[in-house]
């Protein structure tokens, strides 16, 4: 496994190299041209002392070579200088080595151009300059050309060039010794944060501050507060779990052993079957109790949720022929009414749990004789929208306004109510908020029994 501080280190140091060595002939370049604007302002001096000194005298130009235009060349090198005086008219030469390289074409008056050639097998550095000279004799400008060759400034260059060289790598040297404890110091904080996370219990799932954390490491620290907060949530939802698990399994499990007891202690057979058959009561009260609970746990919003299409007009169907042989146990109406085909994205299981729990409430509060009907549709809603609906209605005792708030509370009864778990409606309410459905129960037709209508 790499280690983050040598990934770091290499990011920093094999790109200080790679530019290193792009600097050095950059330098090289670089060095060279500062090599030159220096001699050639030297140069320049040298051909304009020259070209102060031309005249005519005699019929012919002239030209008196001070010794200082050729001194301050002098660099104690090995260089050598050379020089040329030519009139532009048909007097042609004047003075100094006359086969030197002729100027680069374009020339203008007091324009001095600086360029290089090679010369009796040397390299040259020549400053060509046309000058005017004032004398009634003269109709033409006069071309001075001095030239010298270019040990100096390559020496100059390539001292220029030795010294950045040097520099740099006394510079990648230290970046060697000090980026590592850089880079060390700068993970400081991140070792810190391995020592809180480690110091911590093992059911700590509390967000890690990041006041304290470097901003490149927030994110991540981020996205581990947000795995520990649905880590809390899971772990709190196990905990609902079990604890209304045994809450709600305390009760029927105590009387079944009751029962159990009662029927040992029973001689007569008719006794005995009568205590087996209020056991078997027990027992179905008991599994769905079960049922209720685990359909409380996968609508839990920490749980996954399998998506699919799910035709709810089809399901009710479904649903309604099971429960008609309890409808008909309590000869309660139990019928579906229009019904279109209506397609819901959701977990088919959930939305049939919910479906379930809305139907089984109203033929259980509905008495002997009572009606009860789902149906499917549609409404307007607040600005134009079309909402569909599904509406469980019944003609039962209903629920009042005050309480209807309240029903949906986990293990809240109704008061005077003793049967159900408490848990049918907040089933519903649980599975509602996952598929962004909205339930609510209001007042059935006329005024009597109660409408459970979900909107979406």
């Amino acid at each position: 496994m790499r280690r983050l501080s040598s990934h770091l280190l290499g990011w920093v140091l094999w790109p200080t190299l790679l530019l290193s060595a792009i600097a050095i002939p950059v330098g090289h370049q670089r060095g060279l041209a500062n090599a030159n604007e220096a001699y050639d302002r030297t140069l320049l001096g040298s051909a304009m002392a020259i070209a102060e000194r031309l005249h005519f005298a005699d019929g012919r130009m002239r030209v008196d070579v001070p010794y200082a235009a050729l001194e301050m060349l002098q660099t104690g090198s090995q260089d050598r200088i050379f020089y040329r005086v030519d009139s532009l008219e048909d007097r042609g030469f004047v003075s100094g080595y006359e086969d030197l390289p002729a100027p680069p074409p374009g020339l203008q008056v007091d324009e001095p151009q600086f360029h290089d050639a090679v010369y009796r097998g040397e390299r040259l550095r020549l400053v060509s300059l046309l000058r005017r000279v004032y004398d009634p004799q003269v109709h033409g400008p006069v071309l001075v050309q001095v030239a010298e060759t270019q040990g100096a400034r390559e020496r100059l260059s390539q001292r220029i060039l030795r010294d950045a060289v040097l520099t740099q790598l006394g510079l990648i040297a230290a970046a060697i010794v000090l980026v590592p404890l850089g880079i060390r110091r700068g993970l400081r904080p991140l070792k810190g944060l391995r020592s809180e996370v480690l110091a911590r219990s093992g059911d700590d799932l509390s967000p890690i501050d990041t006041r304290d954390v470097p901003r490149e490491v927030v994110p991540l620290v981020d996205a581990l507060n947000q795995h520990s907060a649905r880590q809390r949530a899971l772990a709190e939802a196990q905990r609902r779990f079990f604890a209304n698990a045994s809450h709600q399994l305390k009760t029927p499990l105590a009387v079944l052993n009751a029962q159990a007891a009662l029927a040992l202690r029973q001689d007569e057979r008719a006794d005995v079957q009568a205590t087996l058959h209020e056991m078997q009561a027990c027992t179905r009260a008991g599994g769905r109790i079960v049922q209720q609970l685990l359909a409380l746990a996968r609508s839990d919003p920490g749980q996954p949720m399998e998506r699919t299409p799910v035709d709810l007009a089809a399901l009710c169907r479904e649903l309604l022929l099971e429960l008609m042989p309890l409808a008909r146990s309590r000869r309660i109406d139990l019928g579906l009414g229009e019904a279109p085909e209506t397609v819901i994205t959701g977990e088919r299981a959930l939305l049939r749990e919910m479906l379930a729990n809305l139907v089984h409430n109203a033929l259980v509060y509905t008495p002997e004789g009572g009606t009860v009907t789902v149906g499917l549709g549609r409404e307007q809603g607040h600005g134009g929208r079309v909402l569909h609906t599904l509406v469980v209605e019944d003609d039962g005792p209903g629920i009042t306004p005050a309480e209807r708030e309240r029903v949906f509370e986990r293990f809240y009864r109704l008061p005077g109510g003793t049967e159900g778990s408490g848990l049918g409606l907040a089933i519903v309410e649980e599975v509602c908020r996952r598929h962004g459905i909205d339930v609510a129960l209001e007042d059935g037709r006329g005024g009597r029994g109660l409408r459970a209508v979900l909107r979406w």
